[in-house]
């Protein structure tokens, strides 16, 4: 299926996931907001997809937010305005496959929902992360809920409300946990490729539980996110990955792990 604002590529397991407007710096607008959602379920059911890497296009820009000159519809066929609009990541739209974000240079207010919601992040030393909502009249609300979720709350506030004037860098969103790596641009993509590499060898039902059980986790107390994770856990035994792990493992060989989905 081809489209118009992304390029999607599976190799050997990986599923390479470009947001492909560099003429715009990579901004979200009315048709990328479309086809978000339709990309990532694709590579939730794509069975020769274990593991995804997210990037923009060019060497400027890895998403400058929502495009204010074609802004995304934010009804989706109702007559009033939604958060279900917001579906771009690939946590809003439940995937539960691993993604790994190669954030490539500026990212700007929308754009650092994908940075919010992917499971691992590294940078080039290039990339830039500020939010201008407040400065052009719009209220920063989503973004600064996700990121609360993973760095410190001053960070957050002070991101937000500087409106832009001030941009963070690769080494302070490193220093601040916001992401997990810097590298140099040119070995970026080569970077992320190695990280991809490694999480392909491993179960995938495990990890979608994994995942689930973190991420789900953070929306709960912590008794019920124990609760949540403790009947994955339970849940896993009876997949044939459970048996097969641990035979390979005895066996002293490489495990045959189902694809996601077939059980």
């Amino acid at each position: 299926m081809p489209y118009e604002s992304l390029n999607y590529e599976v190799e050997n397991g990986v599923a390479h996931i470009v947001l492909n407007r560099a003429h715009a710096h990579n901004a979200v607008n009315i048709q990328m907001a479309r086809e978000l959602p339709l990309m990532w379920r694709r590579f939730s059911e794509d069975k020769n997809a274990i593991v995804a890497i997210l990037t923009g296009a060019g060497d400027r820009a890895f998403c400058a937010g929502a495009d204010l000159a074609d802004l995304p519809d934010a009804t989706i066929g109702r007559d009033f305005k939604t958060v279900d609009s917001m579906r771009w990541t690939s946590l809003r739209n439940d995937v539960w496959k691993p993604v790994i974000c190669a954030v490539n240079g500026l990212t700007v207010g929308g754009g650092l929902h994908f940075v919010a919601d992917s499971d691992i992040v590294l940078a080039s030393t290039k990339a830039t992360f500020f939010d201008t909502h407040v400065k052009v009249g719009l209220v920063a609300g989503l973004e600064p809920v996700c990121l609360a979720r993973k760095i410190p709350l001053e960070a957050v506030l002070r991101m937000m409300l500087v409106g832009g004037n001030e941009r963070m860098s690769a080494q302070r969103a490193l220093d601040i946990g916001l992401i997990g790596e810097v590298v140099q641009p040119e070995d970026l993509l080569e970077r992320a490729q190695e990280i991809a590499e490694m999480v392909k060898t491993n179960s995938p039902e495990a990890m979608a539980k994994t995942k689930k059980a973190i991420w789900r986790g953070l929306d709960m107390g912590l008794d019920d996110a124990m609760q949540y994770a403790w009947e994955l856990i339970i849940e896993q035994e009876t997949h044939p990955d459970f048996e097969e792990g641990t035979s390979a493992f005895l066996q002293k060989r490489l495990p045959h792990w189902q694809p996601l989905g077939d059980n």
